[in-house]
């Protein structure tokens, strides 16, 4: 199986000759999504390379995202910062974008919870319009559980919106691993694995945590396609080697 991997400027080379899929951290950042020519630097560097990108992803801004709110002004900025993320996208000929829930967890009231829901789909059946070439995948953050974000899923269904399984995250929540594999399991289109010890997101290496990966790594859809979202080549090439020591039976394989 290929996992695709996070690269960066400074080791890009010895990435390229990985030869994976990359999903672009770079232009999640305020301070980078503020500077149009640290943006256009990054985009002609990612671009030089003569290399298929149309299975690339990018991870889209999350800090303090909130299409889902109910002051306007904030949807206003929020919009703003995801269409920056569409056009880099573009430019970049990536096949989607990652965003996160961002919503308030432990905050249970119904109408908070109902007009999440709503107003996402309102606004990514919008953007869906906007973006005919671009895929939506959605990531849980500190949800959690799943209901809100199956919700959102169920709506969507049949467009090009998905989910984007974070096991790390979901391994942080109060809900188990497993109940989160089985809700979300029809709308996964991407996963996020990295591993901790189930207090913080440290996005450790793969087997240098707690997560129980044997029961983790068996429920996972073996067609779809998973970032190893770790912070360093060191850390991926570790982490893929943890995967070869996987025991044949489960089914990591495509």
């Amino acid at each position: 199986m290929i996992y695709h991997g996070i690269p960066d400027l400074e080791h890009l080379e010895e990435w390229l000759a990985l030869d994976v899929p990359f999903e672009y951290d770079d232009f999640m950042l305020p301070h980078v999504l503020e500077d149009p020519a640290k943006v256009r630097e990054l985009i002609r560097a990612y671009s030089e390379p003569k290399r298929d990108r149309s299975q690339d992803t990018l991870h889209g801004p999350f800090l303090d995202i909130t299409v889902h709110s109910s002051d306007r002004l904030i949807r206003e900025a929020s919009e703003y910062r995801i269409r920056q993320a569409c056009d880099i996208a573009r430019q970049l000929q990536v096949k989607g974008i990652v965003l996160h829930t961002n919503f308030i967890p432990n905050f249970y009231v119904p109408s908070y919870r109902q007009g999440w829901v709503d107003r996402n789909e309102e606004f990514f059946r919008r953007l869906l319009e906007e973006e005919p070439g671009l895929w939506f995948y959605m990531e849980n953050m500190f949800d959690e559980e799943p209901d809100c974000l199956v919700e959102l899923a169920k709506r969507m269904q049949g467009e090009r919106f998905a989910v984007c399984l974070d096991l790390a995250h979901a391994y942080l929540s109060k809900t188990p691993v497993a109940a989160w594999q089985e809700a979300c399991g029809p709308y996964v289109a991407h996963y996020h694995i990295n591993d901790n010890h189930g207090k913080l997101d440290e996005h450790l290496a793969l087997g240098d945590g707690t997560a129980p990966w044997g029961e983790i790594l068996p429920r996972m859809n073996r067609d779809v396609s998973v970032l190893i979202e770790v912070g360093s080549l060191e850390k991926y090439r570790k982490s893929v080697a943890f995967l070869e020591k996987v025991p044949k039976t489960v089914p990591l394989e495509s």
